[in-house]
């Protein structure tokens, strides 16, 4: 069964990139570049992962996140897990996202086999 991967960012190049490799290892990948598509996303499709950017305009990630994670307990939905990559984050990003419960955080640029492997190893 294929699994979906549900990946945030803003920046362009990124989402095609990473949905790029992705794609090529047989997962299926949406792309979100706002807090809102992604939510959307995750109402209308069975998302497995989810990887999100921190740094965005509007609304962080980490924010978006934690919306994400009360929009799951509201609808009784199954709990994805999620990884973060960023480039820009904070000191206090990599606390906030352990509290959320991330399971990988990566800075970017990141090596594609780590990224791999953090997707394999999560989903």
């Amino acid at each position: 069964m294929t699994k979906n991967i549900l990946v945030i960012d803003d920046d362009v190049l990124v989402l095609r990139s990473v949905r790029n490799l992705l794609e090529r290892q047989g997962f299926k990948v949406l792309a979100a570049s706002s807090g809102d598509e992604a939510k959307n996303l995750i109402l209308s499709n069975d998302i497995n992962l989810i990887i999100s950017d921190i740094r965005m305009p509007g609304q962080d990630g980490i924010a978006l996140i934690g919306e994400i994670k009360q929009l799951i307990q509201q609808r009784e939905m199954m709990e994805i897990p999620f990884v973060f990559i960023t480039g820009y984050a904070s000191e206090d990003a990599p606390i906030e996202a352990i509290k959320l419960g991330a399971k990988d955080y990566l800075l970017k640029p990141f090596d594609l086999d780590e990224l791999l492997a953090a997707v394999r190893k999560n989903i």
